[in-house]
């Protein structure tokens, strides 16, 4: 191994070792945010100076007694707003986060695994993004964050705030230090 190869593997390491010892200590500050939310939100992309309506669909619930589980649908519509079209986008997310062991409201992605399955946290410099989540009050932020293949580096960051009506939403992506896209939005809870 070359020494820029264990420069490069020493913040894996620390990651790996921060988020691995996870513990059973449920959180009643993430219980206020289960429930379903919808709504919409209009989405800037920086670099090519276009805005987008995007319908939103989010669900917290709980996940392993002292976990929550974070399902979102983002659609994003066509350029002459429709919902339906050539050029509409859907994604659908489901993450699981468990608590980590000796930091209050502090949450990480669950290792994927079962009874035939192989559990193992995401490997950065293998393309694998790492997710975590923290809560503040009634504020949920979830983040994103991946090596690219020249080492540039992805950030995501979810900002969900809860409101008397339901929860506002911020998201931010990151290229390194360029801002790449900007959105919010506005959803009511409708369970």
């Amino acid at each position: 191994m070359n020494s820029g190869s264990s420069l490069r593997a020493a913040p894996v390491a620390s990651v790996v070792v921060l988020f691995s010892g996870v513990s059973a200590h449920a959180s009643d500050a993430v219980e206020k945010f289960f429930g379903s939310y919808v709504g919409s939100g209009t989405a800037e992309r920086v670099d090519r100076k276009e805005s987008e309506i995007r319908d939103l669909d989010v669900t917290v619930e709980s996940y392993k007694d002292d976990g929550f589980k974070l399902k979102w649908i983002t659609v994003v519509r066509g350029a002459d707003g429709a919902r339906t079209g050539e050029d509409v986008k859907r994604r659908e997310v489901e993450e699981n986060f468990v608590p980590v062991e000796d930091k209050e409201n502090v949450f990480v992605l669950s290792a994927d695994g079962g009874l035939f399955q192989k559990s193992e946290l995401p490997n950065p410099l293998l393309g694998e993004a790492i997710r975590w989540a923290s809560i503040d009050g009634n504020v949920m932020k979830v983040y994103s964050l991946a090596i690219g293949e020249t080492g540039t580096s992805e950030l995501q960051v979810y900002r969900r705030t809860l409101t008397e009506k339901g929860m506002d939403i911020v998201f931010i992506r990151l290229q390194d230090d360029d801002v790449k896209v900007r959105m919010q939005g506005t959803l009511v809870r409708t369970q």
